[in-house]
């Protein structure tokens, strides 16, 4: 009796095949025989090449994400030393302007 298989775990086989493992070595750990391991190639094939183009994708916004958080916070860091030496300027003007020593054009 062929054990049956979930479609992940056929799909992590194939995975395993694309990633250079040996059909022989897999069909022995998954104790089918080479003509169900082809089958499953062409049946889960491209759904396998899909996943792996997915996840790589998924891994590229990822470190984009990562980035762009970075470069995020650092504007804000600057953004709030901005914002303080402004509010500095704008208390200074603002005594000099009570003490009289401040004028308008």
């Amino acid at each position: 009796m062929k054990p049956n298989y979930t479609p992940a775990q056929i799909i992590g086989s194939i995975h395993e095949f694309y990633n250079g493992g040996e059909p022989e070595e897999i069909c022995a750990e998954m104790a089918i025989d080479k003509p169900c391991f082809d089958a499953w190639i062409r049946d889960y094939g491209s759904i396998a090449n899909e996943l792996m183009e997915l996840r790589d994708e998924n891994e590229t916004l990822r470190q984009m994400f990562t980035n762009l958080s970075l470069v995020n916070q650092s504007l804000r860091n600057s953004l709030d030393s901005l914002t303080r030496t402004d509010s500095k300027i704008l208390e200074l003007l603002i005594k000099k302007r009570g003490a009289g020593s401040l004028s308008y054009p």
